[in-house]
């Protein structure tokens, strides 16, 4: 397999950046960075809304960050498959949690 450098540089200075924008968003509560934003009209908890916002953004960076890697060593069926299983099990975690007993 040949390595393509240019990508793993871009993904992980993508990936860098959203993770410095998750924490800027969570940690740090600049919540106008998230797009669609509007102070005067957000009704919601908005502690809430920098948590959820600011781990989502860091994990999508550690993948970015990662995931070129796993391509590179175990091949593009068995990380795609990893990932579907993953997303799937991701949402129904989030459906769980939101259905109250």
């Amino acid at each position: 397999m040949d390595m393509d450098f240019n990508g793993f540089i871009l993904t992980s200075i993508v990936g860098f950046i959203l993770i410095l924008l998750g924490y800027l968003i969570w940690y740090k509560k600049m919540l106008f960075l998230i797009a669609g934003y509007n102070e005067a009209t957000f009704e919601g908890d908005k502690e809430k809304l920098a948590k959820g916002t600011g781990i989502v953004l860091i994990l999508l960076g550690i993948i970015l960050i990662v995931l070129p890697y796993f391509l590179y060593w175990f091949g593009n069926t068995l990380v795609y498959c990893l990932l579907a299983i993953i997303g799937v099990a991701g949402i129904i975690v989030v459906i769980m949690m939101r259905i109250k007993p």
